[in-house]
């Protein structure tokens, strides 16, 4: 029993990805990907996770996603130890899961740091990262500056809001004296009125 499972493990391994690969037509199991042109085929349909570092994607991937999920003080601990490796030892990785996973409020960096690591990963050669996150990092960093370009068109109106609600309040104070001038003056012509009318 022990040689079956030897061979076949080693049957696996000489194999390689040929498993991965892509199937001929008219297999039941094969993935359709939509493409937008049928001249891209041959560009996209290379196998996937094959290679060692298409699986250290996945495994990270899969980090990314159960660090997401955390919560309280662990989630914390988490984010402050990715957060030294990152600075201290240059670890891409941390600062991957870094800016992927730790996104929200309860982060321990904030929205400029992530937008520096992004910035920092893309910057490195790209043997030193796993080319498959390379256009999602890409892609990330251009979100993150679009946010931050809202976010400044937003402090602006703000800003203009503020200062129109000040010159609206001053303008009905102006309007309050106004209409008390306006009180008064209508006061005195009253009394003025009644005068000349006592007078006759």
């Amino acid at each position: 029993m022990r040689f079956i499972a030897i061979i076949g493990l080693g049957l696996a391994l000489l194999t390689g990805c040929s498993a991965f690969a892509p199937k001929p037509a008219g297999t039941s199991d094969k993935m359709q990907f939509p493409l937008a042109f049928p001249e891209d085929q041959d560009k996209v349909s290379e196998p996937l996770f094959c290679s060692l570092t298409d699986k250290e994607a996945v495994r990270l991937l899969k980090q990314g996603a159960y660090y997401c999920n955390l919560e309280g003080e662990h989630r914390q601990r988490v984010c402050h130890s990715l957060a030294q490796q990152y600075r201290e030892k240059q670890v891409w990785q941390a600062g991957w899961l870094l800016a992927y996973s730790f996104s929200d409020k309860k982060s321990c960096i904030t929205h400029k740091e992530r937008l520096a690591i992004l910035n920092d990963l893309n910057q490195r050669p790209a043997q030193n990262q796993n080319r498959l996150l390379t256009w999602l990092n890409e892609s990330q960093e251009q979100t993150l500056e679009v946010i931050d370009t809202l976010k400044a068109n937003q402090d602006v109106l703000e800003q203009k809001i503020e200062a129109q609600t000040h010159e609206l309040e001053e303008l009905r104070k102006e309007n309050a004296v106004l209409k008390s001038q306006i009180q008064a003056l209508k006061s005195i012509e009253k009394t003025l009125n009644k005068r000349i009318d006592d007078e006759r």
